[in-house]
């Protein structure tokens, strides 16, 4: 399964019933238009490992300092050059795809020059090193050896080793997949939609709408794993999910709506995330446009409320515009928080307003609640708001084509570098993809411009805080809570360790006896 491509769902699991250890999980299929959705990912950190990593950690420490420390995953160690331009890269001898064919030097070159040439998140990663083309790939990125890689970047950054933990560009077996390509598919991604070609620990046996097998890689580079077969089953909703396991139809389900603790002998984890829940503003639709109105919005919301009973405890109110588990997050002192005598006199204070029309999806069952939790606080300041429930992919591409006046979204950056979280949510590089709100400031791009080219990371976080206290002080939307990623096990599986991605590894899981 590709970086760009993938089978549609959101994942549980189960450990099959057979001679051999076998897992099974659950996922929840959904309609939602997305360049890389969670079932991409879920599947895809099986399959794939990135060069550089996070130390991680046990749940019970879960964002601790230490596990978010950056390690060697699949490379073996990686050296910056003084004027942190160079980076050089080493990889270990031995780790074989499924197919016998060796990592080198040469995988990871095309894995960037595919990934730019395709145009998937992969190249917008690279974008935040200033390589725009498959040209700019090969020009600055090069095989020094059969194990040795060296980016020579077109400008400074420290910036690299922490998107070299994404999962995108995805290092594939580039042996196997050029034997899949062809004139009019240069890159195999008809081939990579069902089919994977990867050095991790487990490879696709079988792939359909509505599952996924995998067995393990006997070739992997830490042994064979504990599980030989997983199967991924699509379960929607996520009450069925959490009777599956607790029937023990599944032994792993992912993205519970459960309150997290002990159920007979089922426990359900709730651990931190780089996800947030957001009220999304149009600052170019009227009455959004006034500053005044998008206060008084911020002011008006319960977030202790939204926390309880939207999200059932499984998250955390916001201290800014970034969550805590993101480098650089720095707490913006005037974060506007819940004052509802403020919101009405500032709603006074504007006039008649007209009624603001407030979407939302369902494709989070958190969502609904949090929407009525919403729009009840919106209405008691004297915010006339319409909610508006429609489906996840029309939700999508009318957040891309910003038609949506008020909407409720929900996102993060796939690594926790601030630099990088900050690009995605404000003037992004991309010319705007992600900033759905219209907003723009020229003080924030010239930060965020400013901080990636940053060698000193005192004056990189101090940078971020400014970008954290403008965009909050703009207002453009409202951080509602940090989101937790919520699962659950049977007693059966073991072993889960929890990184800043928080998605589960199967490397990680253990059977217990």
């Amino acid at each position: 399964m590709s970086d760009s491509e993938g089978q549609v769902g959101r994942f549980g699991w189960r450990c099959c019933e057979s001679d051999a250890p076998c897992c099974r999980a659950c996922w929840t299929a959904t309609s939602r238009f997305a360049c890389l959705q969670w079932e991409n990912i879920d599947a895809h950190l099986q399959l794939y490992e990135p060069l550089l990593g996070y130390a991680g950690a046990a749940p019970e420490h879960a964002g601790a300092p230490g596990s978010l420390r950056l390690e060697p995953l699949v490379a073996s160690a990686w050296r910056r050059s003084a004027d942190g331009r160079t980076y050089t890269l080493d990889l270990p001898k031995g780790i074989r795809s499924p197919f016998g064919n060796e990592l080198t030097a040469e995988d990871v070159c095309w894995a960037w020059e595919r990934s730019i040439g395709v145009g998937s998140i992969g190249a917008w990663i690279a974008r935040n090193l200033a390589l725009y083309s498959a040209a700019d790939a090969r020009a600055h990125i090069r095989a020094t050896g059969r194990y040795q890689v060296v980016f020579d970047l077109p400008a400074p950054t420290t910036i690299l080793p922490h998107l070299l933990t994404v999962i995108v560009p995805t290092i594939f077996d580039s042996t196997e997949a050029r034997r899949h390509a062809t004139a009019d598919d240069p890159w195999a991604l008809d081939w990579l939609r069902t089919h994977s070609a990867g050095f991790g620990p487990y490879t696709v046996e079988e792939c359909t709408a509505s599952s996924v097998v995998l067995r393990a890689n006997e070739k992997y580079r830490l042994g064979v794993r504990p599980f030989d077969r997983v199967e991924y089953v699509a379960i929607r909703d996520a009450g069925e999910r959490f009777a599956a396991l607790r029937a023990g139809d599944v032994d792993v389900a992912t993205d519970l709506d459960t309150r997290a603790g002990e159920y007979g002998d089922v426990r359900v984890h709730a651990v931190p995330t780089t996800w947030q829940t957001k009220l999304g503003l149009n600052v170019t639709t009227e009455p959004l446009t006034d500053l005044r109105l998008r206060r008084a919005v911020a002011a008006a919301i319960p977030y202790e409320r939204i926390v309880r009973d939207g999200y059932l405890g499984n998250a955390r109110t916001m201290d800014s515009v970034l969550n805590r588990t993101v480098s650089g997050f720095a707490e913006v002192p005037d974060l506007i928080r819940y004052d509802p005598d403020a919101a009405r006199r500032a709603v006074a204070e504007l006039g008649d307003l007209p009624e603001i029309e407030f979407y939302f999806h369902d494709e989070l069952s958190q969502f609904a609640r949090t929407a009525a939790i919403v729009a009840d606080g919106l209405e008691a300041a004297g915010i006339a708001v319409k909610p508006v429930l429609i489906d996840g992919a029309d939700h999508s591409l009318r957040r891309i084509a910003r038609d949506m006046p008020m909407y409720l979204e929900s996102d993060g950056p796939i690594t926790i570098d601030g630099r990088y979280a900050l690009g995605h949510d404000v003037n992004p590089p991309l010319g705007g993809v992600f900033d759905f709100t219209g907003y723009h400031s020229d003080a924030i791009a010239a930060r965020l411009d400013e901080s990636l080219g940053e060698l000193d990371d005192d004056r990189v976080r101090t940078l971020l805080a400014e970008v954290q206290r403008i965009a909050a002080a703009d207002q453009p939307w409202v951080p509602l809570a940090e989101q937790m990623f919520v699962f659950g096990t049977t007693a059966r599986v073991g072993g889960y360790r929890w990184y800043p991605l928080s998605r589960l590894r199967l490397r990680d899981l253990r059977e217990r006896p």
